[in-house]
């Protein structure tokens, strides 16, 4: 049976994917007694809600697959983002697929200097806003930012409540590459990585992804979920395929 989430022990267990540590960091982030974020856990799976997407981690078994097909569209997703064998569980047609990567050595970047947007802010803290524009700037059929507000508040929030982490490099007064991390007790999950096109090539965002590494790895296994066509420039950074589109492990685990 699906049950709204009441402690963060019930989502822990969950926390040792990429889906995971999405629901994991937002319930750290929110709690769960907030109407903005819900979270609820089942047999062998959790659900977190947020805007009308739902992030599903964990696995769906068979007879768990009827119950949660009928009770996600009456929470109100419009956005399914999850596993590949999740979504066959659950006999959804997939819009979308990716791979989750694993970060197994060290990502090889020059050391230049980089601003941070932390928990607690500074003068010379990395502006969201200046963020925003660039994922914006470099948007392509495949990769559309959200809109600024939501994208500003859900991200400064969680910033402010050690629940995730952002990083940006500058060219003189220009913002040319930046990324974000995830933080769970036990993942970094990197995501909201842009660079400008001229920048690109030179070792500047891989700089930034291995600022944010550097500073909160501590422990945690990194990883990142992108398109296939983007598999070959991570593998150059250090990522190994941990998990493909069809939703298996490259080790043979499900």
């Amino acid at each position: 049976m699906i049950r709204q989430a009441e402690h963060l022990a019930q989502l822990l267990p969950y926390d040792d994917d990429a889906f995971g540590c999405l629901v994991v960091s937002g319930a750290q982030a929110y709690g769960l007694k907030t109407a903005a974020v819900r979270f609820w856990a089942g047999e062998g799976f959790a659900v977190r809600l947020q805007d009308g997407t739902v992030t599903l981690c964990g696995k769906v078994l068979p007879q768990a697959a009827e119950e949660l097909r009928a009770f996600l569209p009456c929470v109100g997703m419009h956005t399914l983002v999850c596993s590949a064998s999740n979504a066959r569980c659950l006999a959804l047609q997939t819009a979308g697929t990716g791979v989750e990567m694993r970060l197994t050595g060290k990502i090889p970047a020059p050391q230049i200097p980089l601003r941070f947007a932390e928990q607690v802010p500074c003068e010379t803290a990395l502006p969201l806003s200046g963020m925003h524009r660039l994922l914006a700037a470099c948007e392509t059929p495949g990769f559309v930012p959200p809109p600024f507000e939501p994208f500003y508040l859900d991200l400064s929030h969680r910033i402010r409540h050690g629940a995730a982490l952002a990083a940006g490099a500058y060219k003189g007064e220009t913002l040319c590459a930046c990324a974000a991390a995830a933080l769970s007790p036990r993942q970094l999950l990197l995501f909201s990585g842009a660079a400008l096109p001229q920048v690109r090539g030179t070792g500047i965002f891989a700089a930034v992804l291995a600022g944010l590494v550097e500073r909160a790895a501590q422990g945690r296994t990194v990883s990142l979920l992108c398109g296939e066509a983007l598999c070959a420039h991570y593998e150059k950074l250090g990522f190994t395929i941990w998990k493909r589109g069809n939703g298996e492990n490259d080790n043979g685990e499900n």
